[in-house]
């Protein structure tokens, strides 16, 4: 069987929360990155992202999906990478504690968006 050839997505959206807060989605060929104002929200946690089960069903198909397309999606908070999910990713410590399956949740980047100030409160 020949090796297919990677997908290649370009793409630059930006959405806007309820609250009006920005959430922008940009991919350069193979690393699509997801850029969330905040780490948390409780309106980003609804339906099968709420069942600890269904999100880590949820995630290994997207994963296999990431693997077939040799794609990476990373997610960054207030300029932190936080997480991927990559062909290669294997779960880390916090991701298993997390229920996140193979996503890379990367402690020290996600410390330091706890950390920083949002861009409205720097402004204050």
């Amino acid at each position: 069987m020949a090796n297919r050839a990677p997908l290649a997505v370009i793409a630059d959206l930006s959405l806007a929360t309820a609250g009006g807060e920005a959430i922008t989605v940009a991919a350069d060929g193979q690393v699509i990155t997801v850029t969330l104002p905040r780490l948390w929200s409780r309106r980003w946690a609804p339906g099968p992202l709420a069942d600890r089960g269904q999100r880590a069903a949820l995630l290994d198909r997207l994963h296999h999906g990431l693997q077939s397309a040799d794609l990476t999606l990373r997610f960054k908070v207030r300029r932190q990478v936080v997480a991927q999910l990559a062909p290669q990713s294997r779960p880390t410590p916090l991701s298993r504690l997390l229920g996140l399956g193979a996503m890379e949740v990367r402690l020290l980047p996600l410390v330091r968006a706890l950390l920083r100030q949002a861009p409205a409160q720097q402004r204050a």
